[in-house]
């Protein structure tokens, strides 16, 4: 942990293979400036992107894929003094795994967005991608026991890589369903269920037009990051106990 004169060094990982990807070296400078622009003036922020891996994550498959890659570089951001690591997929690959095997923070981005929404108000529900993403964020919210505070999943109909390409479409899928969700599902906190959607900045346009807290992972994700350092504070070792070195065949 640092002194509070020191620099907060966020270590932000990603689960895909970014670069690689359709228009994905320019997704990523835009990814980067979005990051350094949300951050505070005492805090660092360094990239991981995996070289090879699924260029998005839409299913538990490709999220089994992304996984090793995940562990083995907040495994490697510890060893390099980084006060704190960030997930940047909302269906957090590797989390747990990350927690046994590191002492310094690791922060889901579904994970505390979801948690985030559960203060907020009394039914939440998820703007997800693609129908696919449903069944696993479903599980999640049972596994963290925030059934009674989750109304609904909502697919808007565009994949993870055709979102990031286009930021009009995009906003208007998610407005039209947005205000489906309210209507018939009730719900008075909705979250961005996709780092895609929330890197386009959209998450204020949607608020304001709907009247209704609309939760922007990425941004949420950082001032965790940035709060538990300065608390000094990080998981329980008791519920993510480190594992013992095992020889790997």
């Amino acid at each position: 942990m640092t002194n509070n004169n020191d620099k907060i060094k966020i270590y932000y990982q990603f689960a895909t293979a970014k670069r690689k990807t359709d228009n994905g070296k320019v997704e990523v400078i835009k990814r980067k400036n979005f990051l350094k622009n949300h951050i505070s003036l005492n805090t660092e922020i360094t990239l991981g992107i995996p070289s090879r891996g699924p260029g998005s994550i839409e299913t538990e498959y490709d999220e089994a894929i992304a996984i090793p890659n995940v562990v083995r570089s907040i495994i490697k951001a510890e060893k390099n003094g980084f006060d704190v690591a960030i997930i940047s997929c909302f269906s957090d690959p590797g989390l747990d795994a990350c927690r046994e095997k590191v002492k310094i923070p690791v922060i889901g981005s579904g994970e505390n967005a979801m948690l985030l929404a559960s203060q907020l108000g009394n039914n939440f529900s998820i703007l997800s991608p693609l129908q696919t993403n449903i069944a696993n964020f479903n599980k999640k919210i049972l596994s963290m026991g925030l059934e009674k505070k989750y109304c609904s999943t909502r697919a808007i109909g565009m994949s993870v890589l055709d979102l990031a390409k286009n930021k009009k479409k995009t906003l208007k899928k998610l407005t039209a369903v947005a205000l489906k969700t309210i209507k018939e599902d009730n719900a008075d906190v909705l979250i961005l269920g996709c780092m895609s959607m929330a890197f386009h900045d959209i998450t204020l346009e949607i608020q304001n037009k709907l009247n209704i807290p609309v939760i922007n992972p990425v941004k949420a994700s950082l001032l965790c990051a940035e709060g538990l350092v300065k608390m000094e504070i990080s998981h329980s070792k008791i519920a993510f106990p480190t594992p013992s070195i095992k020889k790997i065949y």
